[in-house]
């Protein structure tokens, strides 16, 4: 009885643990899978802008090649655009740039969580090993302690016997008549 509610908790906790580790690691997996699509989508809008940037800039060119008499003004608007789509791309490639450490991080993490995970199981499985081996040696224990009570109440039988005998002294003392 005792043994079952060993093993029963055993498997419990066997089944509670990858449970939990199946769940930090979907969980990981799912975090690490937006942080990609959220990392592509802002190199999408990045691309994008760099590409309305440089559309920008050769419509601003053509224009400031047509009209001679507002070349300076075009030009001033030009670079103040062009400046200003820079900076918002410099700001995109920062945040870019920390998207990726994040994701690094996030890599890591799990590359850490499935270590993890290895040595939960490798401990798992040195724990039943080790249960087995004493449950082993319980019931080679148990199977000679009962042997010994066996022959205890033999021996208890054959003194009752003896000690209610008519030929109690004989007995004892040894003679046969």
């Amino acid at each position: 009885m005792l043994e079952e509610k060993f093993e029963s908790l055993t498997l419990e906790y066997t089944y509670l643990l990858t449970q939990q580790l199946e769940s930090q690691r979907e969980f990981f997996e799912k975090k690490l899978l937006f942080v990609e699509e959220e990392a592509m989508d802002r190199i999408l809008c990045v691309e994008a802008e760099v590409q309305k940037a440089t559309e920008e800039c050769s419509k601003y060119q053509v224009l400031a090649e047509s009209s001679k008499s507002s070349l300076n003004e075009e030009r001033k608007r030009g670079e103040e655009d062009r400046k200003r789509l820079e900076k918002k791309l410099e700001t995109l490639n920062a945040r870019f740039q920390d998207m990726d450490k994040e994701l690094g991080e996030e890599r890591e993490l799990n590359k850490s969580l499935r270590s993890n995970q290895r040595e939960w199981i490798a401990k798992v499985v040195s724990g039943e090993e080790a249960l087995a081996r004493l449950q082993s040696q319980y019931m080679s224990e148990t199977q000679e302690l009962r042997e010994q009570i066996k022959d205890l109440m033999f021996h208890l039988q054959s003194q009752a016997a003896i000690g209610s005998s008519p030929m109690r002294e004989d007995i004892q003392s040894g003679e046969v008549h």
